[in-house]
């Protein structure tokens, strides 16, 4: 019977703009009107139609001077009583702020406090610390006021309730020119320089009202007076700032974790302090250094109304009137760093070993053979029981809770091994032992259905694994040792890179079941490399080609390898794992190293073209 799709065919829905992640994925800077006079260190708070920029440092000395805008241009109005520089705000509008703490003349802080009613300042209560370059939160009747210079304010908070303000718990992570965001009792802190040592840090931190709680670190490390806008800790913008030179770098915050949006038009640091705006939808920043003072003003939106981006989706944009379809964007994935390994080490247990939120670190060498086990489940690695001989460089295949592995090395005494166990998620098994002796091999398959291919000292030898013993069958075309592969199942799986050292290889060998085929070769010869996913999904990532260490990675579709972003670190010898191109992970490694990262690949629409 015919399907009604067939002969009537399908509606394809019909969109003004392309999907989008979510507002702040579809938000972007633009040049609003600038100050009157150019300045650093200012305090300011408000909304892109309604903001207030007060305090700073022009160029010298200390400023009193207090700017309101409204939308297109700003417009001098009363100073603050006490000229000051790296203070502190809070507020919603150019009708009602705070102007906390900072820098006064001639050069000390001070704990001293003003409330805006939109025509004057009045002094009120002081804070009970004096400090500035900290961070702050909420309106002109409930702030919070957090971290700053010099010692011991780092990780001081005070919480304001219209009338006085009282010391509440500590951060966690002591800090001076972060950024923050959000209410009094629902506040975020981000970014800065932690205290000690004074380095700069990327650690994200939320208030509850009780207590502070680590969670997601920002994506790009920096410090210097970051820029903020947000009303809650679920609705937060990050930006510009100073790494080892000025950023324009755009973070949004949804609660637990950060995703670069729209980049400021002009890098920038230490521009108006406070939450101006209100976060993915609306934000404002005015002033700065970049690298001299600056005075221009850029306003932050994002749509009220869109479309939200799934994996799938074919759709016509009227406006370019194109079809698009909702894929993986592998081109466009970048690796990031996640949780290290807890025994840092290289040459593990070589083979797909899992995927990227569901890993096992096996053996290894630091500097001699481990029997070392560790489980990744996506954010940390646990210790689980270690394997029963201490090796390295052996060959391992299946998942977390299912898993074969054979041969390798052992140091001491120095030697290659047969031997092969069997994981159950709990516990390392004596099975029957591999026939040939080997090391650098690579394991491909699962637990009851496995290969091991080939290995050193160059052998092109590969057996079989039917759950019970190991059996020899037709060898790779071209016997080499530490390469790497990815498959599909032990009848369907590729083998790729490898010995001779130095400079490796680009051999790439697909395995049907039955007979090894050369296909498709690498563009970069590598190895001791890892790699990951399935035949047509495959990642090779890392390893060595003369002269060294190499952060090469690529990307295979079933029939040629494409050059895709590169390892955050140089590495060879090191682990992989993951199920697909899309999601891959890297550990250990180096020298030896603990480091991990993950390959991230995001949505993207693509243009469908006929052919």
């Amino acid at each position: 019977m015919a399907n009604y799709s067939d002969i009537k065919g399908f509606t394809v829905q019909t969109l003004s703009t392309d999907t989008i992640a979510s507002q702040a994925a579809g938000g972007s800077w633009a040049s609003g009107g600038s100050l009157n006079t150019a300045r650093s260190g200012s305090g300011g708070t408000g909304t892109t139609t309604s903001a207030l920029v007060f305090g700073g440092y022009p160029g010298s000395g200390f400023s009193a001077t207090n700017e309101s805008y409204n939308g297109s241009s700003f417009t001098e109005v009363a100073d603050i009583n006490s000229a000051r520089r790296s203070l502190m705000s809070a507020g919603v509008s150019n009708t009602s702020a705070l102007a906390i703490a900072g820098y006064q003349p001639p050069g000390s802080v001070t704990n001293k406090n003003e409330s805006w009613d939109g025509s004057s300042w009045t002094e009120i209560a002081d804070v009970n610390t004096a400090r500035s370059s900290g961070s702050s939160a909420g309106i002109q009747t409930a702030a919070l006021l957090f971290t700053g210079s010099p010692t011991p304010t780092h990780g001081l908070v005070e919480s304001w309730n219209g009338s006085s303000w009282t010391e509440v718990a500590e951060v966690n992570t002591a800090r001076a020119q972060g950024g923050g965001a959000g209410a009094y009792t629902d506040a975020v802190l981000f970014g800065g320089y932690a205290y000690p040592p004074g380095s700069k840090t990327s650690n994200t931190e939320i208030w509850n009202g009780s207590s502070w709680t680590e969670t997601g670190d920002m994506n790009t490390t920096r410090a210097e007076d970051i820029g903020s806008a947000g009303r809650a800790s679920t609705d937060v913008l990050g930006f510009g700032g100073y790494t080892t030179t000025v950023v324009a770098n755009t973070e949004a915050f949804d609660g637990s974790s950060w995703t670069e949006v729209s980049d400021l038009s002009t890098a920038r640091y230490n521009g108006c302090r406070g939450p101006s705006g209100l976060g993915e939808a609306d934000a404002i920043w005015a002033g700065g250094v970049s690298p001299s003072i600056v005075g221009n003003t850029e306003e932050w939106t994002a749509p009220a109304v869109f479309n939200q981006i799934h994996e799938g989706q074919l759709f016509f944009n009227s406006t370019t009137n194109t079809f698009k379809e909702t894929i993986k964007d592998i081109p466009a994935a970048t690796w990031a760093s996640a949780t290290s390994l807890n025994t840092a080490r290289n040459n593990n247990m070589y083979g797909p070993s899992g995927s990227q939120t569901a890993a096992l670190c096996v053996g290894g060498n630091f500097p001699t053979s481990v029997a070392n086990n560790e489980l990744y489940n996506g954010s940390t690695w646990t210790e689980l029981n270690d394997l029963n001989e201490a090796r390295s460089s052996g060959g391992v295949a299946g998942t977390t809770t299912a898993m074969i592995m054979g041969g390798g090395y052992e140091h001491p005494p120095g030697q290659n091994t047969t031997h092969s166990e069997s994981w159950n998620g709990t516990n390392w098994t004596d099975v029957s032992e591999i026939n040939t002796a080997r090391n650098s091999c690579v394991g491909l398959g699962s637990q009851t259905a496995a290969l091991i291919v080939a290995g050193s000292p160059g052998t092109s030898n590969v057996e079989q694994w039917n759950g019970s013993a190991w059996t020899e069958i037709a060898e790779v075309n071209s016997g080499r040792y530490a390469g790497a592969g990815a498959a599909n199942s032990y009848t369907d799986c590729i083998f790729f890179g490898g010995s001779p050292e130095p400079a490796g290889v680009t051999k790439n060998e697909k395995w049907d079941g039955s007979s090894w085929t050369e296909i498709g070769d690498m563009n970069q010869a590598k190895v001791y490399g890892a790699g990951c996913g399935a035949v047509s999904s495959a990642l090779s990532f890392g390893g060595q080609s003369s002269p060294g260490q190499i952060a090469n990675c690529e990307f295979f579709n079933g029939s040629s390898w494409t050059e895709v972003n590169d390892l955050g670190t140089a590495r060879n010898t090191l682990g992989g794992a993951g199920t697909g191109a899309v999601a891959g992970l890297a550990y250990g490694g180096g020298s030896p190293g603990a480091g991990v990262e993950e390959f991230v690949a995001g949505l993207s629409n693509k243009t469908i073209t006929a052919s």
